[in-house]
């Protein structure tokens, strides 16, 4: 299959229309795709490698869909591999997918996605579901500073400052960071190693993985240790995954709104900090998880119909099968 023209990124677009990106072998859907998104300009790719590579050399949709079995990429695998380039981690995507198939549900809810379409779907599933996804990335991107740093720590680790990928030496200094920022910016220095490590640990160790956090933080906030305690002094906004899910839980458990449900549970991109073994990492993504299971749980008690109630159940039973 022959890809459509990929407009660069700098191309502009008529007022109101957004630029999507849709990935799928079948040439039907693709066609369908375009046929009911008139009113945007739609960018065809008929294998993910090609949609990846796109996106590396500049592509910048404001929404990506796309299928989950494909040759040669997964939709999983090609999500994960878009999540690694820093410009496109708040772009919106929307998966490809049967309704029978729970491990791909869960799979998708762990990797972040912003919503499903099942196949077969009608073109108003397809436009209500691409106007919710485009409103609410429009909305995030009009209120994001452009030189915030970009704090991904669910389902994935990553730290962007604006659209620039930091690195670090560890990951130890990574966990350092997101410590201090969720416990607010200032702790006793007994307690951080408590927290931190499992068991004892040498006198130098905390003071050498502050100094390598700010190295990975130069120009973007500042670090100290004193005999009593570590503070972080962040010299820009930070936007942490982690807290825009609590913020997003909260809304969703205050008003129990349908909308606000889904959007706390878009927000819950897979487990917090995988891989870590401090006892602090362990309490938070326990806490973290129990708090998206409780979002499961009241999406199918908010439904808004018996069609919806069954989606909701149907996901919320696909998690737990195979959590």
């Amino acid at each position: 299959m022959v890809e459509t023209d990929v407009p660069t990124a700098s191309a502009p677009l008529a007022s109101g229309r957004r630029l999507i990106a849709v990935i799928d072998d079948d040439e039907a859907v693709l066609t369908l795709v375009r046929r009911v998104l008139v009113d945007h300009d739609v960018v065809e790719f008929g294998r993910p490698d090609a949609a990846l590579r796109a996106f590396a050399d500049g592509l910048r949709p404001h929404l990506v869909i796309s299928d989950v079995q494909m040759p040669g990429l997964t939709g999983f695998e090609l999500h994960e591999a878009v999540r690694r380039i820093a410009p496109m981690l708040s772009v919106p995507f929307v998966y490809l997918t049967a309704m029978s198939d729970r491990d791909s549900l869960r799979r998708g809810m762990a990797l972040g996605a912003d919503d499903y379409l099942t196949k077969p779907f009608t073109p108003g599933e397809l436009r209500e579901a691409v106007a919710a996804r485009l409103a609410r990335h429009v909305s995030l991107s009009a209120a994001e500073p452009a030189t915030a740093l970009h704090l991904v720590s669910l389902g994935g680790l990553s730290l962007a400052l604006g659209e620039e990928r930091l690195t670090w030496e560890a990951r130890k200094v990574v966990e350092l960071l997101i410590y201090l920022l969720d416990e607010g910016g200032a702790v006793a220095v007994d307690r951080v190693r408590q927290d931190l490590w499992s068991g004892p640990t040498a006198d130098n160790h905390l003071h050498v993985l502050v100094s390598r956090l700010r190295k990975t933080l130069a120009g973007a906030g500042r670090v100290s240790v004193s005999d009593e305690r570590v503070r972080l002094d962040p010299d820009v906004p930070f936007r942490w995954d982690v807290a825009a899910f609590e913020a997003a839980c909260d809304l969703a458990f205050a008003t129990r709104r349908p909308s606000d449900v889904e959007s706390a549970l878009a927000a819950y991109a897979g487990e917090f900090l995988g891989g870590f073994d401090s006892p602090w990492a362990d309490s938070r993504r326990a806490t973290l998880e129990d708090r998206f299971t409780e979002l499961l749980d009241v999406a199918v008690e908010a439904a808004p119909d018996g069609a919806a109630r069954d989606r909701a159940t149907a996901r919320r039973d696909a998690y737990f099968d195979l959590a």
